[in-house]
């Protein structure tokens, strides 16, 4: 078992089999220093795929010493990553009454993850924490995020807590059984940081279609080196592509278009040709479009407005690209009037949109 440096506050370990032979040991040893009357209680927050694969292992790490979860299951699509699932999680706590000698552990993707930190935020006995990420993109996302988002109807990231993980266990035994169409959640968090901040993880990005990363801890160090640069060059840097996928996630409802699939698209977008003529070939490797298809145009450029509208600032941050004095690529903040913001997406909506 090794650490990851990921920047944060918190432990983040990784390794194989480490999820089912070392998250009771820690939450024993580190978090839960003494029990109440009764013993310590876990919660288990995950989805039916998930746990009908994984959960055996996961619990009966907790059996052995004489501690028997509950699970809490979840469906943990981005359309209902919302405040409903984060209510029915807290009503399930206040029902087993959990409080501060207890653990939650989220267990699955970042769906999962982002309702659970939610739930365990905003409950008053506030119990520990502990984060397993299933898929690649919660690996590089999520788990490590300092922030949880959730939806609210059409609306993407319309509430948010500050995260409260104690620790995160990051295992790549689970990679395997992850869906084709949510493993290019974490595709699309790899091509924002490798555009903005490491050309290397591109390249690196081609060999992940035929297999997972040969040594995720290596892989993912230089994915959080490459946030970490970012987040101290300029954070608004991480919402690069952010607009115009939020607007695609929106319109269908969280149904057509996973969040990896709509990043990866809007980014393509974004791109001066000759990085699109790069990186195409490695779309096409990995199974990400470029083309948006099911919507035209006018209506994703409709759904930017409104989302535009509930600013009420007359001006919008937008992440785009420009040529430094020798000629070099260069990203930069372009704090620009709205009407000039949907200019600028609109030129942007033509490459992808047929």
């Amino acid at each position: 078992m090794d650490r990851l440096d990921c920047n944060r506050n918190f432990d983040c370990f990784v390794g194989a089999g480490i999820a089912a032979e070392f998250a009771a040991g820690y939450m024993l040893e580190v978090l839960q220093k003494e029990a109440r009357s009764g013993g310590i209680k876990v919660a288990i927050v995950s989805d039916r795929q998930v746990s009908g694969f994984y959960y055996n292992k996961i619990e009966d790490q907790f059996v052995l010493r004489d501690i028997k979860p509950y699970l809490i299951t979840i469906e943990a699509q981005d359309n209902n990553k919302d405040l409903k699932t984060v209510a029915r999680i807290i009503a399930d706590l206040t029902e087993f009454d959990f409080g501060p000698c207890d653990c939650v552990i989220a267990f699955g993707g970042g769906g999962v993850i982002d309702c659970a930190s939610m739930a365990v935020s905003l409950y008053t006995e506030r119990p520990g924490f502990i984060v397993i990420p299933t898929t690649l993109g919660a690996m590089i996302d999520s788990a490590v995020s300092i922030k949880s988002y959730v939806n609210s109807g059409k609306h993407k990231d319309a509430a948010c807590v500050d995260n409260c993980q104690n620790a995160v266990f990051i295992d790549p035994v689970f990679l395997p059984t992850v869906p084709a169409k949510y493993r290019s959640n974490g595709y699309a968090q790899v091509i924002r940081y490798g555009v903005l901040a490491d050309p290397g993880l591109l390249s690196e990005l081609s060999t992940l279609a035929d297999s997972d990363p040969s040594d995720i801890r290596l892989f993912l160090n230089r994915v959080y080196a490459a946030r970490a640069a970012l987040e101290r060059k300029n954070p608004m840097l991480l919402t690069f592509g952010d607009e115009i996928a939020s607007a695609i996630e929106g319109y269908f409802r969280f149904m057509n278009y996973s969040e990896g699939e709509a990043l990866a698209i809007s980014l393509y977008s974004s791109l001066p040709e000759k990085a699109r003529t790069y990186l195409k070939p490695i779309y096409a490797k990995l199974g990400l479009s470029v083309r948006l298809d099911g919507v035209s145009e006018a209506m994703i450029r409709k759904a930017l407005e409104e989302n535009f509208d509930k600013n009420k600032s007359k001006t919008a941050s937008i992440v785009d690209y420009d040529k430094n004095a020798e000629g070099k690529l260069e990203w930069v903040i372009r704090d620009i009037e709205k009407p000039e913001a949907m200019k600028l997406l609109a030129r942007r909506l033509i490459v992808i949109c047929p």
